[in-house]
């Protein structure tokens, strides 16, 4: 993703169901105040399981980012056309879509990020994909023995529920 294109917005890629930060809270702790609601009725699992999801349509949109500049510096198209005549190619528009959808949903996976804190785990899998989570997001070459605490406690997760 070396480049990033102007051009006009795709409205297919940039449709998707978003929930808000706000309603997501507001489940959670709706959630978590009910008595009647089973133990597996885990609002951190909701929540992290709504951040995974996040991720994975943000690798898809990478891949796809990829698969087009290649295609594009493979042709050349960079290199000898003008700004102009580049933005106007189907596929640049469609690097723009996707660049514009993927800053979206890095800022819901970073509002679901500071929100996950204030929401509670009731259940060892609610803890462990917090956990997940917490790894995905430490840098292992800056944080490298507390990345190592985190993997522990992930094993030792996995030692107890089985």
């Amino acid at each position: 993703m070396s480049r990033r294109p102007l051009g006009a917005t795709n409205a297919e890629l940039c449709a998707s169901s978003k929930i808000s930060r706000r309603q997501l809270i507001a489940g959670s702790a709706a959630v978590a105040i009910m008595p009647d609601i089973p133990a597996n009725r885990d609002p951190a699992v909701g929540v992290c399981q709504v951040w995974f999801e996040l991720e994975a349509r943000q690798r898809a949109l990478i891949e796809r980012w990829q698969e087009l500049e290649t295609r594009l510096i493979r042709r050349g198209y960079w290199s000898d056309r003008s700004h102009k005549v580049c933005a106007e190619m189907p596929e640049a528009r469609e690097l723009d879509a996707i660049d514009i959808l993927l800053n979206a949903l890095d800022k819901e996976r970073q509002e679901l990020f500071r929100a996950l804190p204030g929401v509670s785990a009731t259940t060892a899998q609610g803890i462990k994909l917090k956990l997940d989570i917490f790894a995905s997001a430490m840098c292992l070459d800056e944080n490298g023995v507390a990345f190592e605490l985190v993997a522990s406690i992930q094993r030792d997760l996995k030692v107890i529920k089985c």
